[in-house]
């Protein structure tokens, strides 16, 4: 959906031109309309006719074939208008939801779209001569409207959240026959099935010692004492917090419902008032102190400043130890959930029922996995940990081996089911809400 972005990721590699340059060729049957005409409206925001070819020669630029005649052209407008239409109730409806998107809720994906363009040209003056020569004018002129085109995006994303948290989707089904040829078109573009493995995983948890776990209290407490004196919370959360999503945001972590952080950490954020320090809260991850910004119904938006206790190679040592008695207890019988109350690191994944490509598996699980069996245990395997320099240690067991081959139906069956009736449920609640807000069509 963010037009400028995208515009910018169609310039071929060096210093080519943009795949369709802005001054693109109208359509033959499209020439005769006003570019400033208004041809929709939604509530009181009127949609330009300038809007409509945007759209049009950017999914040219994309591959997209008009058809010949007249009337094939302006039934395509008419398809790209219905769409701008559907953004602009979903962004009718993240007004009356109060959705609020800052620029730093965007900042970093925007930031990586642009340095991905830069990328394709061998230098700065390049990238710059290539947006003055499409009229997007300077790269901060061009930030800017990326930025605003993907916050119009995250209100649209979070519009369809709202719908679907109040119950207000439509509900849709689907039939068998349209699975079928839904699947019959995906087919067509996939390639073979690689060979595959499922598995799930006990990944032993680096338990830091009394001595670092004392260090990071008292650090924590002393964070702690400051704000209670008046200092900026955003600043020492971007000072000290080890919570790096929510770090770079001055420890925001945007609205949160129940049932998403675990459990002590829930119960404090859920019991402030807006504005109160929590005490300092220790969980798994390690030590908090949390803030409550705003409440409304069944939802908090709060920060946090997390300081987490650190590992060493005696940690590590000890961990080994650990998953060798992992090792031991699974091959002797005990239930796997045991085992990942009492060793597993909750900060990794349990399990991955649906497999992955061998060929896309980390070099370390490619190793373990290599010779292992159907139901069948790895031996101890390290994991380097990145953040820390030192190992994690896992145990893992096969769940599911499949060859490489043609895909199938029943691979892809309830996936495909799913998608389907997400996008007839949004379908139907959009045709629904045209209906609420106030919509005029005019082409």
């Amino acid at each position: 959906m963010i037009r400028s972005m995208r515009r910018v990721a169609c310039v071929v590699a060096g210093a080519a031109a943009l795949a369709m340059p802005a001054g693109a060729q109208t359509p033959t049957a499209l020439k005769g309309i006003e570019v400033d005409r208004i041809v929709g409206v939604v509530g009181t925001h009127p949609i330009l006719f300038s809007e409509v070819l945007e759209a049009i020669n950017f999914a040219r630029a994309g591959g997209l074939q008009l058809p010949a005649d007249s009337m094939g052209q302006i039934q395509v407008a008419r398809e790209f208008l219905g769409r701008i239409v559907d953004k602009e109730v979903l962004i009718t409806v993240a007004k009356d939801y109060k959705i609020e998107v800052t620029e730093s809720d965007v900042a970093s994906s925007v930031e990586r779209d642009l340095d991905r363009a830069r990328g394709q040209f061998r230098t700065d003056a390049e990238f710059r001569s290539a947006l003055q020569r499409e009229g997007f004018g300077t790269p901060e002129e061009y930030r800017k409207k990326a930025v605003e085109a993907a916050i119009r995006d995250e209100q649209q994303r979070r519009a369809v959240d709202s719908l679907k948290a109040k119950g207000r989707l439509a509900p849709a089904n689907v039939t068998e026959a349209e699975v079928t040829a839904a699947f019959e078109r995906l087919r067509r573009e996939l390639p073979p099935r690689p060979a595959s493995v499922a598995f799930r995983q006990i990944v032993v948890k680096l338990t830091p010692g009394a001595a670092n776990v004392a260090r990071a209290r008292a650090l924590m407490d002393s964070i702690h004492a400051e704000l209670e004196k008046g200092a900026d919370f955003d600043s020492l959360a971007r000072k000290f917090s080890m919570d790096e999503g929510s770090a770079v945001k001055g420890g925001d972590l945007d609205w949160q419902r129940r049932g998403v952080m675990v459990a002590e950490f829930e119960r404090w954020m859920f019991a402030l008032a807006p504005g109160r320090l929590s005490p300092v809260v220790e969980t798994e991850f390690g030590f908090h102190v949390i803030r409550v910004d705003r409440v409304r119904a069944g939802e908090v938006r709060a920060r946090h400043i997390l300081i987490k206790p650190d590992v060493d190679s005696a940690d590590v040592a000890i961990a080994r130890l650990r998953a060798d008695t992992v090792l031991t207890l699974w091959r002797g019988g005990m239930a796997y959930d045991s085992l990942v109350k009492r060793y597993h690191d909750i900060t990794e994944e349990r399990t991955i029922p649906d497999g992955v490509p061998r060929d896309s598996l980390p070099a370390e699980y490619r190793m373990a996995l290599r010779d292992v069996p159907a139901n069948g245990l790895s031996a101890v395997f390290a994991l380097p940990d990145r953040r820390t320099g030192l190992n994690k240690w896992a145990v893992v067991q096969v769940i599911g081996l499949k060859a490489a081959g043609v895909v199938t139906l029943e691979e892809y069956q309830e996936n495909i089911r799913k998608q389907l009736r997400e996008e007839k449920s949004i379908r139907r609640t959009l045709d629904i809400l045209r209906r609420e807000i106030y919509v005029s069509l005019r082409l």
